[in-house]
């Protein structure tokens, strides 16, 4: 399964983009088979995040950002994949 580690500029504020992410966590969990490991805030920009996650496999991640990219432009993010910085990993 591989490993997803993401860092990204979000727009909202940490705390609006914090219960975001979290709520949608069942939704990520159940529709597409993503598991967050870690989420968290940048000690040196706030509105910089920091999330790794399990992914089936890197087009359920791509299927996510597309259909839920209204979600996600919510809670302060983007789907764009030039306004984050992603690395894949194995196990």
């Amino acid at each position: 399964m591989p490993t997803l580690i993401l860092k990204q500029k979000i727009t909202k504020g940490y705390d609006h983009w914090l219960a975001a992410f979290d709520g949608a966590e069942g939704l990520r969990s159940s529709k597409y088979g993503i598991k967050t490991i870690y989420r968290g805030q940048d000690v040196n920009d706030n509105d910089t995040i920091h999330v790794v996650m399990y992914t089936p496999n890197m087009d359920v991640i791509q299927e996510h950002m597309e259909n839920e990219a209204e979600l996600i432009a919510s809670a302060g993010g983007n789907t764009d994949p030039e306004t984050m910085s992603m690395s894949i990993a194995s196990d």
